[in-house]
């Protein structure tokens, strides 16, 4: 079984080492507890910073879309003009001066006709390109309005953003490109996040809140295409805009300097603003996403036990948690909302007293005389322009703050998970594996070792098992076979040569897993027995089917191989999970099958029919299997009892009757839970 099936099949499950405190340790040394810590404004630009790679891996994309973007500004920005030549020059029959002069002169001479032509001409050309004609330009979104006040809904449209801010041909072109290029980013970030999810240990999955895993990777990556749009492109094109208005206005209106020095002190307050309100947003945007990580973490825990929620009739009070949780999110969402608010209120008068006063100035200039209705249309009209990009310069700050606590979130994971991926060196084998040796092995979690001289060997034609009471590490040394857990102390031999530290990849490519409560996919039965060997043929999905014993509960369904089963296998009996589950290991040939528990949900008879099927595999590889049922210890050959900590003992079932009194005791109680 690949290793990510085995990840993937021990994480639904819930497999769980059950052999110390993993729990307790994974609690007290939380993997993400540096998010409980002051998110200072030095790790948020430490955030931005790591997140930067993920972007410049599409950077063809990103300069085509800023390319457009640049292009586009050349119509933008003189956008303004058309009105003023129509009031002044067409209707006014003043004389063209300025710039339009020098562009403009060569073309019409003094014809009002033809000028108000080649204006005509200018407009239908930007309507075209940028949809402006004379008016502030509409912009384009895929975004869904009103996507619900909290991280999950807004998500939707950061995921899937595709905007510009010109219609039109260019506007349209450029929303295309955006909307590849969020799908591009979002998805290496997204599925980094996924792949350090699966490289995790098998342990982690004991206490990591699936939700929570699942709002990382889905929503907390989303924030990706924000940094870049609102942090970098926009920022930028708006600066471009903000130095270009203020060149054409000096140019043309050398005389009235009021709105560059209006500009110049509006963007410092918007700026200084920013600053003054990003560690609040900041930290309250990392309370919401956390809240809603919860929800989505508790309505994933309740809709995977709904059967024991309604087996004891808790559905009233599992309602109330949830939408407790809910409102949670929602209270936490509308608090950064009002924090965003404030520093509205605060901002915005300080911006609009400037504004009132440069209006007052330009009329007037107008009365006196000064100036042509033409030139204040044209100034209040680049006065207009200046605004978004002043806000969007000074306001930077501030839009980020979301992103980068989403972002900081994202490098949790990635830098924070543990990884069992051993590094590709040790000893490489190619011949069967017909020996597996522990050596004095000691095993644990964290600082805590949980067995201690673990010594064990197991060898092909042998079907092993390994008992002990519950909790006393069975599955630890099980999971210890493919390095899922590594070892503290002592030696790993592959027949006969160390394989301490070696590619795990390699050891994994040889064993078969069968969980105690296997998981299966709402797919068909040949789906789910080839998922381990996705290229294999219907012969081998049938081949491995016989091994299994399977094949003639199979050939009964309606629809054989082809038959769709429910969530989780649901419309199997538990014994034919486990053939399935069998036949799944199977179809890789493995050299080592483990089985952890097989027989723990099975009736007698489908008990001694699994034990028979599994001493037929056990021929020619080694079949180690988890047990703690009497009759599937008598038909193995050799038992491994762990107690105490180690292996106590080994040997027969018979042997171990005779030599082993703590064996026999552990058999009594376990005799005794099965018939009570």
């Amino acid at each position: 079984m690949s290793e990510q099936a085995v990840i993937s099949a021990a994480a639904q499950n819930g497999a769980r080492p059950r052999g110390g405190s993993l729990a307790r340790d994974s609690r007290e040394g939380h993997l993400y507890s540096t998010e409980q810590q002051r998110f200072s404004t030095r790790e948020a630009w430490e955030t931005i910073r790591k997140s930067w790679p993920f972007i410049r891996n599409e950077q063809r994309l990103v300069l085509l879309k800023c390319g457009l973007i640049v292009f586009s500004l050349v119509f933008y920005l003189t956008s303004p003009w058309p009105m003023k030549i129509v009031i002044d020059n067409v209707i006014d029959r003043h004389p063209l001066t300025g710039i339009p002069a020098a562009i403009l002169l060569p073309i019409v001479g003094t014809s009002r006709a033809a000028l108000l032509a080649v204006v005509c001409l200018y407009l239908l050309v930007t309507l075209i390109l940028i949809g402006v004609a004379g008016e502030a330009p509409r912009g384009l979104s895929t975004g869904v309005g009103g996507p619900g006040l909290d991280q999950a809904g807004s998500t939707m449209n950061d995921s899937n953003a595709g905007d510009s801010n010109w219609n039109g041909l260019f506007g349209y072109f450029e929303t295309a490109i955006t909307i590849d290029l969020t799908q591009r980013i979002n998805q290496v970030l997204r599925t980094a996040v996924y792949d350090r999810f699966l490289a995790a240990p098998l342990g982690l999955y004991a206490d990591q809140k699936i939700g929570d895993a699942v709002f990382r990777a889905m929503h907390d990556s989303a924030a990706i295409s924000n940094l870049l749009y609102k942090g970098i492109i926009a920022p930028l094109a708006s600066f471009v805009i903000f130095v270009c208005t203020l060149v054409i206005l000096w140019a043309q209106f050398s005389r009235e300097p009021l709105i560059p020095m209006i500009a110049m002190i509006t963007l410092p307050i918007v700026a200084i603003s920013s600053g003054v309100f990003g560690r609040i947003l900041r930290t309250q945007s990392q309370r919401m996403r956390e809240k809603g990580s919860t929800v989505m973490a508790a309505f994933e825990e309740r809709i995977t036990q709904v059967q024991l929620i309604k087996a004891f009739g808790q559905e009233a009070r599992e309602s109330k948690q949830i939408d407790a949780a809910s409102w949670g999110s929602y209270s936490a969402t509308l608090r950064l909302f009002a924090y965003a608010l404030v520093c509205i209120i605060v901002v915005v008068p300080l911006v609009i007293l400037p504004v009132i006063a440069l209006v007052y100035h330009l009329t007037v200039q107008v009365i006196h005389g000064q100036l042509t209705l033409g030139d204040v249309t044209l100034l209040l009209s680049y006065g207009g322009l200046l605004i978004t990009p002043m806000s969007t310069i000074g306001s930077t700050w501030t839009a980020l703050q979301t992103s980068v606590a989403g972002l900081r979130r994202v490098h949790s994971v990635l830098e924070n998970l543990p990884s069992d991926v051993a590094p590709a060196n040790g000893a490489a084998f190619d011949a069967p594996v017909t020996e597996v040796e522990f050596r004095n092995v000691a095993l644990g979690y964290g600082g805590e070792t949980v067995l201690r001289n673990v010594s064990l060997d197991l060898h092909a034609g042998e079907l092993i098992a390994i008992a002990g009471p519950s909790g006393v590490g069975k599955t630890t040394i099980v999971y210890a076979i493919p390095q899922f857990i590594p070892l503290s102390a002592g030696d790993l031999l592959i027949n006969g040569k160390s394989f301490a530290g070696g590619m795990p990849h390699r050891m994994r490519e040889r064993i078969g897993f069968v969980f105690q409560q296997e998981a299966l996919f709402s797919s068909t039965i040949a789906d789910n027995i080839r998922y381990g060997m996705p290229d294999a043929s219907d012969a081998d999905v049938a081949r491995a089917a016989e091994m299994a014993g399977a094949a003639e509960f199979i050939a009964r369904l309606p629809h054989g191989y082809a038959t769709m089963l429910g969530r989780r296998g649901a419309r199997l009996s538990v014994g034919q999970k486990q053939r399935i589950a069998i036949a799944r290991a199977m179809i890789r040939h493995p050299d080592i099958l483990i089985l952890d528990e097989p027989t723990a949900p099975l009736d007698a008879g489908s008990e001694v029919s699994l034990i028979n099927r599994l001493r037929a595999i056990a021929r020619d590889r080694i079949v180690l299997v988890v047990a703690h049922r009497p009759e599937t210890l008598s038909a193995c050959d050799r038992i491994f009892f762990v107690n105490d900590a180690t292996i106590a003992a080994s040997g027969s079932h018979e042997d171990l009757l005779r030599s082993c009194p703590a064996y026999a005791a552990y058999l009594a109680r376990t005799n005794s839970e099965i018939q009570s």
